[in-house]
């Protein structure tokens, strides 16, 4: 049976076979107080990545051992939440754009290290936003951003990832350089410019 905890605190929640994961995460959301916000799942003690398949969700809850999962206050994420993923996106956009640089002028080795240390941002990033929109209940949908939705941001912004994660697997240093250049860099800008329009907003509803 599988051992689902909340904030470290055995939950009552009852598994069942042929349950997936998704549809457990969906009780436990059910089940937590207004006031809270789910900000990590960790799949037998590995945080499950935010921008990791859909299909995670689809996993038989059966095969995981340990389903940990932590919370947070939401009015607190729902004040600092965007300030911390624009945060996130200034730091790893410097480190992005050497990082194209060193694969152009094939210095594999450190441009690896460089691209894994940004991932960690982006990671950041991504779990930031998921977080923060729950929190403040925004839509995506409804969110545009010349002339997007912040709803096609985010899918370009995944599939870019996966682009940049399958030429890694190749090892086309020329592709990545494009992708993070020319990809990555631009869907970033538009986030940096969506997320300082609705921190505006928040502070004019203040």
């Amino acid at each position: 049976m599988t051992r689902v905890s909340i904030d470290e605190k055995i939950c009552d929640i009852q598994t069942q076979v042929g349950q997936k994961l998704g549809e457990v995460l969906t009780a436990v959301t059910l089940q937590l107080p207004e006031n809270r916000v789910i900000t990590q799942i960790s799949l037998n003690g590995k945080p499950l990545p935010k921008y990791a398949s859909l299909g995670s969700l689809d996993e038989d809850i059966q095969a995981i051992e340990q389903l940990e999962i932590r919370t947070a206050d939401r009015a607190i994420w729902a004040a600092n939440g965007i300030d911390i993923a624009l945060s996130c996106i200034e730091r790893v956009q410097k480190s992005l754009l050497r990082t194209a640089e060193m694969f152009r002028e094939f210095q594999i080795g450190d441009a690896n290290r460089l691209f894994a240390h940004c991932m960690e941002g982006m990671e950041r990033f991504l779990e930031t936003i998921v977080i923060s929109r729950c929190a403040i209940r925004l839509d995506f949908s409804q969110i545009k951003i010349d002339g997007r939705t912040l709803a096609s941001v985010e899918n370009d912004l995944l599939s870019i990832l996966a682009g940049i994660l399958i030429a890694q697997e190749k090892s086309d240093s020329a592709a990545i350089a494009e992708k993070v250049e020319y990809e990555l860099l631009p869907n970033l800008c538009a986030w940096s410019t969506a997320l300082r329009q609705l921190r505006l907003s928040q502070l004019s509803n203040a």
